[in-house]
């Protein structure tokens, strides 16, 4: 417990993310952890502004000072995390992180940021048709682009990985995920887009950085690589059901009815091929992970969670805009 005289002590929460429900309660996720957080006399925004100085870099009494909070109640929020775990606890001297261990966080943060991606104001504005029906087309058409990325960062991650049965792994990936772009190039034309358009469409800038944040990823981190498709490929049943989610939207929109059932299938195929325990297998034989590596994987693997919120952003902010070209067009020297 933290006492109110230990103002210099500075609290850093576990990674979380919070999430406001049309309830109006404050839901936390933690891993595989879900807490409904009570607001007893400060307003939410006041808490969250709180939240943002609980990184390990500021003491109770700056704080206090910065957010105009009590230090007597900043030392109750903080204690309040503590009880349930939810400071950061760092072990300087640990070298090796178990193999199981690792895999396990790796399993529940991914979980986590999963269900974060799903909470997007693109998934909640579609489900409303909030959104004009070309923000659907446009999630097809960038989803289309990201599945034909497949070649670039998988054969980016062979290139560079230094461990034989690793290359050996993501090689047999590439022949299975090589060639499924046309699941959603042939939505795209049974939603009425023209074949020639679909081919010479151009991603817009947020699909751009996700890939282009992969593929660093895959030239510097294998087992960073490896850990991210635990987010990009099909999660089981919760992605099924998100394509069938898709098809309803379809219909919703106005497009033709099965229209969907390609990229349906994509993710059927996903399923059944079980790509997101490529980590588990390339790990199989191995009893531990060094800690600076299990470091590097998990930021990379984060940072790929915020290339999903800006891929989303952009497929909003394109493709509501009335007065741009869909598909998007590249722009050669003759355009200017």
């Amino acid at each position: 417990m933290i006492s109110i005289e230990d103002v210099e002590f500075k609290p850093r929460l576990r990674h979380c993310t919070f999430f406001v429900p049309n309830s109006g309660a404050v839901l936390m996720i933690v891993g595989d952890q879900h807490f409904e957080l009570e607001q007893q006399g400060a307003d939410l925004k006041t808490f969250l502004n709180l939240k943002r100085y609980l990184d390990g870099r500021h003491t109770i009494a700056e704080i206090s000072k910065i957010t105009g909070v009590s230090v007597e109640d900043t030392v109750g929020i903080a204690n309040a995390f503590a009880q349930q775990d939810l400071l950061r606890k760092e072990d300087e001297s640990l070298e090796q992180i178990p193999t199981e261990t690792f895999l396990k966080q790796i399993d529940k943060s991914t979980g986590m940021w999963t269900e974060q991606i799903g909470y997007h104001r693109l998934w909640s504005g579609l489900e409303k048709q909030d959104y004009r029906k070309e923000v659907f087309l446009g999630l097809v058409m960038e989803t289309y682009h990201y599945i034909k990325s497949a070649s670039r960062h998988v054969s980016t991650a062979i290139s560079h990985c230094t461990d034989p049965a690793w290359q050996r792994l993501l090689s047999q990936y590439l022949a299975e995920e090589y060639d499924h772009a046309w699941m959603a190039r042939e939505c795209l034309v049974r939603m009425g887009m023209p074949a020639e358009q679909v081919d010479n469409a151009h991603p817009v800038i947020g699909t751009w950085s996700w890939i282009n944040n992969l593929c660093q990823i895959a030239r510097e981190d294998t087992l960073g690589y490896l850990a991210c498709t635990k987010l990009f490929e099909a999660r089981g049943m919760d992605t099924l059901e998100g394509a069938h989610t898709l098809q309803s939207l379809a219909t919703a929109y106005g497009y033709p009815d099965g229209c969907m059932d390609p990229l349906v299938s994509h993710v059927e195929e996903d399923v059944r091929a079980e790509h997101t325990g490529l980590l588990e297998e390339a790990l199989s034989d191995r009893t531990s992970v060094p800690a600076w590596q299990a470091h590097r994987a998990v930021n990379n693997l984060h940072d790929l969670k915020h290339s999903y919120d800006q891929y989303n952003d952009g497929i909003i902010l394109y493709y509501s805009d009335v007065s741009n070209y869909i598909p998007r067009l590249k722009v050669d020297y003759f355009s200017l």
